[in-house]
């Protein structure tokens, strides 16, 4: 089960919270990936090691409320009423919450690079995708774009548009 408490966190029981995850982990003998004392191997791939620590890491976020989620948030933000760079910023930030979940990283320098142009390629299309639709022809623009556009030059395009737009307006 990925559920390892009845109590969710929810912004006011920490302690309670707290202390329900510690025993229920200290339970399954795993606390030391949430203490430290678990260190990650050198070796590149221990599947043994990267299973546990996903399984605790799941246990944690499932105990927490949705509402509390940045993984719920990015997936639900869309603009509507907010202006474009409010819009950017508060995914970007959300974004940087939710890296600092992520357990794994690729250690050779090619699944880096190749891992975090995924994650760069997904947070493009999350982004277009929350804009509101009087984006649509800049929207298509950035997506055939050659090379595909990180998010930075995806999010300067479409401010561009929307100078451009309040200009000739």
């Amino acid at each position: 089960s990925l559920q390892i408490s009845s109590i969710k966190f929810n912004g006011t029981n920490y302690l309670s919270w707290s202390k329900a995850c510690m025993l229920s982990i200290r339970a399954t003998k795993l606390l030391g990936y949430l203490t430290g004392t678990t260190p990650r191997p050198k070796t590149s791939n221990d599947e043994k090691w990267l299973c546990e620590d996903a399984l605790v890491m799941s246990w944690l976020l499932n105990s927490i409320e949705l509402t509390l989620s940045p993984h719920k948030q990015v997936r639900e933000l869309k603009q509507g009423e907010l202006p474009l760079a409010t819009y950017y910023s508060t995914l970007t930030n959300l974004w940087q919450q939710f890296d600092s979940y992520r357990t794994h990283k690729p250690s050779i320098a090619t699944e880096l690079l190749t891992y975090q142009k995924d994650i760069e390629k997904e947070r493009v299309y999350a982004f277009l995708g929350g804009l509101n639709p009087k984006y649509d022809p800049i929207r298509v623009q950035v997506l055939g774009k050659e090379p595909f556009p990180t998010l930075h030059e995806a999010y300067n395009l479409v401010q561009h548009e929307e100078t451009h737009r309040n200009a000739m307006l």
